[in-house]
């Protein structure tokens, strides 16, 4: 996933600075500015100017700031390189607020000054965390009290290893931590339906062959029987969704429900509860049968499957070859690419688009005639809603 990868070695020198703004899709899905890396990058452009003018020895160690200092900014580059995601730099993230500190300490200034100094850094970092908070918007479920989720699982779930199926865009992984250590946990939302194409597809079907998995999937209320389990629409339903990855619920009457005090906080269980349909809140876990032969005809060459190959080859970092599967939709066909949040739309009119995840509107990459005549350009280091610093970006 490159979702917060820099685009240009611009981007990647100027990340902490674009940490302080108050966008989502810097560094996090949502907005979550961070002064702490802009504070740091502040006092070390004064600090060696104070120190030299005053000719004063600071009482800290130099030693432990700058080893601190140099393990942060030398860590900013497997991050960039790599995900840019700020859930796997956490440790710096929690590193940076002392480094703060410590470069107030080696100012040249009485301790009264330092002291202000560090309680400003902190009220102003303070403040942009509580108008920037999102843990009662973003978050799926109220987090209030251990466990952090909770859901009852059969002595079976958690004593021996299992490969688990998730078909929802919320995968519900934290089930996963609560299930045997050797289980498997895989979601089928964003694998192609070729599975030997990628690394990832032959490593799903090695998982799905070993043994006979297993599906989780939240309770549909309005498709429950009077004992919580899916009725024969919702198994209808799940298939058909399932048959593109030659998945299927291997006998319905096998299918268990695990309840789920989480899910009852969540706002659709309380919408289906008074509307009067609720039941039981939590999963259902079906046993799934693989491979199955898929009844509907498969289309090997859609209409346009040469003019999505072309588009790859121009942007090959955002249209990964052999990535996506062509879909038809209303008016013409797509390819969504999940490594790079985005899409590629050639309509019927023989026009073709592309749209990044966080942009409004699709961009014009050309025709059908341009893209395969080779006239066709996309700037691949400035793509809309996404290249650029936070306040350069076009939506």
């Amino acid at each position: 996933m490159i979702r917060f990868v820099p685009d240009t070695w611009r981007d990647a020198l100027l990340r902490p600075l674009a940490m302080a703004a108050p966008d989502g899709g810097v560094y996090i899905e949502t907005m979550a500015p961070d002064f702490r890396f802009m504070f740091v990058l502040s006092l070390l452009a004064i600090l060696p100017a104070l120190l030299l003018l005053k000719r004063h020895r600071p009482e800290l160690p130099l030693r432990p700031v700058t080893l601190l200092l140099a393990i942060t900014a030398l860590a900013f580059v497997p991050w960039l390189m790599t995900t840019g995601n700020g859930r796997y730099f956490m440790v710096f993230l929690l590193a940076v607020g002392p480094l703060c500190l410590a470069l107030v300490h080696l100012m040249p200034a009485t301790r009264g000054f330092r002291l202000a100094a560090g309680a400003c850094l902190i009220a102003v970092q303070a403040f942009a965390v509580y108008q920037s908070d999102s843990i009662r918007q973003w978050g799926l479920l109220p987090w209030k009290e251990a466990p952090y989720f909770k859901v009852e699982l059969p002595e079976d779930m958690r004593t021996r290893p299992g490969t688990y199926v998730t078909m929802s865009s919320i995968s519900y992984a934290l089930i996963a931590p609560q299930l045997h250590p050797d289980s498997s946990w895989l979601s089928v939302t964003t694998l192609t339906t070729d599975r030997h194409k990628t690394a990832v597809g032959r490593r799903a079907h090695v998982l799905l062959s070993k043994a006979m998995p297993q599906l989780i999937v939240p309770v549909i209320p309005e498709h429950a029987t009077a004992e919580s389990l899916p009725d024969g629409e919702a198994i209808r339903g799940i298939n058909l969704l399932l048959e593109p990855h030659a998945l299927a619920v291997d006998q319905p009457p096998n299918c268990r429900l695990l309840p789920s005090e989480s899910l009852a906080s969540s706002p659709a269980f309380q919408q289906a509860r008074a509307t009067g349909n609720a039941t039981v809140a939590g999963f259902w876990a079906c046993p799934l049968r693989y491979p199955v032969a898929v009844s509907r005809p498969k289309i090997s060459q859609t209409r346009f499957d040469a003019v999505f190959r072309k588009v790859e080859t121009i942007c090959p970092r955002f249209f990964r070859p052999g990535e996506a599967s062509t879909q038809a939709i209303h008016g013409g066909e797509m390819r969504e690419y999940f490594e790079a949040d985005m899409k590629v739309y050639v309509m019927d009119d023989e026009v073709v688009l592309y749209r990044y995840k966080r942009s409004i509107s699709p961009s014009r990459i050309g025709t059908v005639a341009e893209v395969m005549g080779g006239k066709a350009r996309v700037d691949c280091s400035n793509i809309r809603g996404r290249s650029g610093l936070p306040w350069e970006r076009e939506l």
